[in-house]
Order: C-alpha cells, then sequence, then structure tokens
C-alpha cells in the first residue's frame, strides 16, 4: 500500500514539473496576450506581494512617523527658541531706533556751534555711583583734555574729571565737584540774568542755582545756559528749566531751582565739547 502511494506521488511530482516546464516554454514565446494562467499566477503575486507588504510598509510607515516627529520637535524647539528671542530682538531693534534718533539730534546739534564735539559712548558705571560719574570710550588719544564739557543730545550733563589715553572720566553736574564755579545763565524775557550752580538736590531731582540777584523777575519756564565764564565750557549750552525760584535765608539774593534737560538715567552716547581759543580769548 505504502509502495503504491509513493509511486503516484511520484508521478504527480513528475507530471508537474512536465506542466510547469511545458508553461515556462510557453510563456516564453513571442505572443500578444498573456493566458489565463499567466493572469492568475501574476495576480495571486501580487496580492501575495501586497499580504506580506502591507505589514512592512505598516512598520515603515510607523518610523517613518517617528522620524518626522523628531524633526518636528527640533524644528519646534529651534521656532521656540526664536519666539524667545522676540523680547530681546524688539528691545534690540527699539535701541537702535533710539540710538539712531539720538545721533541724528547730536548731528543737529553739533551743526549749529562753533565748537567742536566728540562723540563718545558709555562704557562704565557704577550702581553706587549712579548720579556721580561713568565713564566713555574716547581719551587723550581723540583729543580729550580735563575740564571740557559734556552734553547728551538734550543738554549739558557733567565735565570731563580725568582723562586717560582710550578713555575718560566723566562727573555729572549732580556731584558737588562739578557743580563748583560753573557759572549760568539764565535768560528772561530775552535777558540774561546770572547765577552759579551750587548743589543737587537728590530729594526733589533739582539742581540749585544761587547767587541771583533780586527783583530779577525769574519765573518758572525760564532756560539755564552755560555762561561761558569760567573754564573751558563754551557759552549757551542748555542746562535745564526754571521750575521754582525763592528767596536766600538771609533775602539778599534768589535761588532757582532747576530741571535737567537730560536724562540721568538713561545715559549712552554723550558729545564732549572743545571750546576753539578765539571764543576763549574773547
Amino acid at each position: 500500500m505504502n509502495k503504491l502511494f509513493n509511486r503516484n506521488k511520484m508521478l504527480l511530482i513528475l507530471f508537474g514539473i512536465i506542466v510547469l516546464i511545458l508553461l515556462i516554454g510557453f510563456s516564453m514565446g513571442n505572443r500578444d496576450s498573456t493566458t489565463k494562467a499567466e493572469q492568475f499566477t501574476a495576480d495571486a503575486t501580487a496580492a501575495t506581494q501586497t499580504v506580506i507588504g502591507a505589514p512592512l510598509n505598516f512598520v515603515s510607515n510607523i518610523f517613518s512617523n517617528i522620524s518626522r516627529s523628531f524633526s518636528a520637535v527640533e524644528e519646534n524647539e529651534k521656532l521656540q527658541a526664536k519666539l524667545d528671542m522676540l523680547p530681546q530682538m524688539e528691545a534690540d531693534i527699539n535701541r537702535l531706533e533710539a540710538e539712531n534718533k539720538e545721533l541724528r539730534e547730536a548731528l543737529d546739534v553739533s551743526s549749529k556751534r562753533t565748537y567742536e564735539s566728540i562723540n563718545a559712548r558709555v562704557i562704565s558705571r557704577s550702581p553706587d555711583q549712579w548720579l556721580n560719574s561713568f565713564t566713555v570710550d574716547k581719551g587723550e588719544k581723540d583729543g580729550i583734555t580735563e575740564g571740557m564739557a559734556v552734553m547728551t543730545a538734550e543738554g549739558l550733563i557733567g565735565t570731563v574729571r580725568r582723562a586717560n589715553g582710550g578713555s575718560s572720566y566723566i562727573e555729572m553736574l549732580t556731584t558737588s565737584v562739578s557743580q563748583n564755579n560753573l557759572s549760568v545763565e539764565i535768560m528772561h524775557d530775552g535777558k540774561p540774568v546770572y547765577g552759579n550752580i551750587s548743589r543737587y538736590d537728590s530729594e526733589r531731582n533739582l539742581l540749585v542755582v544761587e547767587n541771583i540777584k533780586n527783583r530779577s523777575g525769574l519765573e518758572k519756564g525760564d532756560k539755564v545756559f552755560t555762561s561761558g565764564l569760567v573754564g573751558d565750557f563754551p557759552e549757551g549750552l542748555i542746562i535745564g528749566t526754571v521750575v521754582e525760584v525763592e528767596n536766600d535765608e538771609y533775602g539778599l539774593s534768589q535761588n532757582a531751582y532747576v530741571q535737567l534737560e537730560s536724562n540721568v538715567d538713561d545715559i549712552d552716547t554723550v558729545f564732549i565739547l572743545s571750546r576753539s581759543p578765539e571764543s576763549m580769548e574773547d
């Protein structure tokens, strides 16, 4: 029985091989159409590939999505970093716009003066000496000497107390040293009234001008300028505006309280003025 079964099995295998050879030979012939068997075989192969490829494609898509997710996370992190920098970028833009405006005003100020001006930038300012001094990036090699007037675009802010090779130490009008012997003129009804800055009232944030003659008629709103009578300061530099006038304690003269034109809390670019020899001789 087993022998008969094995014999039939061998015959079936041989018959299958013969049929396969015949099909191969037939398919290799020059024909314009495919047989039903070939179509069935092709369809079966395509279906098998689809079934087998579906899980592979699914897994491949999963890995592709994961890879894209990582790329998206990295891109989002970069975008978030840029968004986090927006306030700083806006601040930089605002600062640059303010600097440009300040420089344009400075050029306009310089063009109206007969003295030379040297633009300088504040490079150091100590918090504990905020109302006393600061350091700029120009010095003797740039033509700066002790005693020169220092301005912002708004008005006088201080004087050069010490000039180094490439930097200078500036004392502000709010210090007692800078105020000594600084003669000023206050314009009232087109006429100058003279006095000198004696001190800075830190409680009221005002300069105090003393030795003003009685019955001068000074009023709130009168403008205060340098007189050019003392030191290397040119005449006519704007200092501030009178906000209050009162008699001194003895009633012999008047004191004027002056609001500085310059913002002492916001000093970045300054202009150091060199008075011409001709004006000093006059």
